[in-house]
């Protein structure tokens, strides 16, 4: 519905599909083929992939690599806070605008793994929109609405108009479970070369309302001994994953599952309580894992401000399945410690998953023995990756 308004009082109120001529937007069924290659790559099992012997080779390794590295060799070319509105700088799970007037902010994050729809487009759809979502949660943030990007290839090729479909059902489904319509966006096709397209690669831009500035929340720890949890499962699934490439030069295997009732579970439960304000950090487990989701925790938002954690985990899985898989639907979060088990048992209550994973402190990051790292050497790769590759 187009509605505008003057003083507060409304005087015009359009349906939309009629600004249309003929009423809705023109639809173009084109021809499409479910690709080859699909069946060759989902069929790729990646416990063929050997166990690393240095844990901490892979974590930094990964925390080195462009897609997950720090990346202020790009946005400190641009000001970040235009008019002094910026809440949240860059470097947490969204940016935070507040909303001058009032008590409000308004949290934006841009997101997509165009590896995942290139694997399964559909889930890639869904993933994209959900992990948008999700960082917006993260920080303390109700997700609203969509906007788009839709970057694929030639579409006359029927394979890549069933790329192009199916990531679209994906956002849709997405969309409608976590209730956040799509006000716009754009496509933008033939992009190839002679030789391969890009990945397909449809952008998420989600804006979310945060009541009250109070709730703004962001990704790192804050306090020694403070409680670590990490709501949500972890499942041995790499398939896609950052390790997969980084360190296996593999794109290939079965991407993440996403139950996208629970995803909103999820995140209802950790906004919860963000109002409640039990929270102290809250990060979203996505690109690399959860050591990579860990690590990142330990960076206090300014270079050289961190802090260290020690973290048991019990699952019994490949260590580096745990350790750098990508399920969906995690984030960790850091309490005060007396409200560690008020959590878990809101969590059960919603019939979340949630388990007190560690604890704040220290200089190092620890996971069980396989992890053991100063937290400033890590920080240093990832803050200077991206400028030592764009700088030789």
């Amino acid at each position: 519905m187009l509605r505008v308004k003057f003083h507060g009082k409304t005087l015009a109120e359009i349906p939309s599909e009629t600004l249309v001529l003929g009423g809705g937007a023109p639809v173009y069924i084109r021809e499409t083929s479910r690709p080859a290659y699909l069946d060759e790559l989902q069929s790729f099992d990646t416990h063929q992939i050997p166990e690393p012997k240095n844990y901490n080779s892979v974590l930094t390794q990964l925390l080195g690599s462009p897609n997950i590295a720090n990346k202020a060799w790009v946005y400190e070319q641009y000001d970040s806070s235009v008019r002094s509105n910026t809440v949240t700088h860059p470097g947490s799970d969204s940016a935070v605008i507040r909303i001058k007037g009032t008590n409000k902010a308004l949290a934006v994050k841009v997101d997509c793994n165009a590896r995942y729809v290139y694997l399964d487009p559909r889930k890639g759809g869904q993933i994209a929109v959900a992990e948008a979502a999700r960082n917006v949660v993260c920080s303390g943030g109700h997700p609203a609405a969509i906007t788009n990007c839709l970057n694929f290839g030639n579409p006359y090729k029927p394979e890549m108009y069933w790329l192009f479909k199916e990531a679209v059902a994906g956002m849709s489904d997405a969309c409608r479970v976590l209730e956040t319509p799509v006000t716009g966006g754009n496509v933008s096709f033939y992009n190839e070369s002679p030789g391969r397209a890009v990945y397909p690669t449809p952008t998420i831009g989600m804006v979310g309302i945060v009541d009250d500035l109070k709730f703004v929340t962001t990704q790192w720890f804050k306090n020694e001994g403070d409680a670590i949890l990490l709501v949500g499962k972890n499942k041995a699934e790499t398939g896609g994953s950052e390790y997969l490439k980084v360190i296996h030069q593999k794109v290939a295997g079965k991407v993440p599952e996403i139950d996208l009732a629970y995803e909103k579970s999820v995140q209802e439960l950790v906004l919860e309580a963000i109002h409640r304000e039990m929270i102290r950090s809250a990060h979203d487990v996505s690109d690399g894992g959860l050591a990579v989701a860990l690590a990142e925790s330990c960076f206090q938002g300014k270079p050289g401000h961190v802090i260290g954690a020690q973290i048991q985990l019990h699952e019994s899985m490949r260590p580096d399945f745990l350790l750098f898989g990508e399920s969906q639907s995690r984030i960790v979060i850091s309490v005060a410690p007396e409200y560690a088990d008020a959590f878990i048992k809101m969590a059960n209550d919603k019939k979340v998953d949630a388990v007190q994973i560690g604890k704040v402190g220290g200089t190092r990051l620890q996971i069980n023995s396989w992890i053991d790292c100063p937290v400033i050497e890590l920080e240093d790769v990832y803050r200077n990756a991206l400028r030592k590759i764009m700088t030789k």
